[in-house]
């Protein structure tokens, strides 16, 4: 990420059924990663999309960090582009269930994207947010 910068994207329905923008391509820099983990937080149990970029894409390493959410489960990934260019898409490295296609929202996801884990899942926006990577020990392909 040596030339890119890193932007937050977090949105969630409300109870209402509205749509509420917490964060759209806001600079992490400017906005601190406690006030990121708190708007996190906030969409646990929320239909939600949550996103971490770097703009501009590299040619290698990491691209965006994602959280969907249907209100209970979230589809999480973590995309790269590995040193040959390839496109890798990177999920959760300790799935034990098997490996088949789940539906989510209506369309078929890898089970290993489809998880219900939030702590998981703020843990891996801390490493990111502390590290500017997340370690293959959390995410891998």
């Amino acid at each position: 990420m040596e030339n890119s910068l890193l932007f937050f994207s977090c949105a969630y329905k409300s109870e209402e059924g509205e749509w509420i923008t917490l964060a759209d391509r806001d600079m992490v820099s400017k906005i601190g990663k406690d006030k990121i983990l708190s708007m996190l937080n906030s969409t646990k149990n929320h239909r939600s999309d949550v996103r971490l970029e770097v703009i501009p894409e590299p040619e290698v390493g990491l691209s965006e960090l994602r959280m969907e959410s249907d209100g209970e489960r979230y589809l999480f990934t973590l995309l790269e582009y590995g040193d040959n260019g390839k496109f890798l898409i990177r999920s959760k490295s300790d799935f034990t269930g098997v490996p088949r296609l789940v539906d989510f929202m209506g369309e078929p996801f890898p089970a290993s994207e489809v998880i219900t884990d939030f702590d998981f899942i703020k843990r891996v926006f801390v490493e990111l947010l502390e590290t500017g990577n997340v370690s293959y020990e959390l995410m891998d392909i």
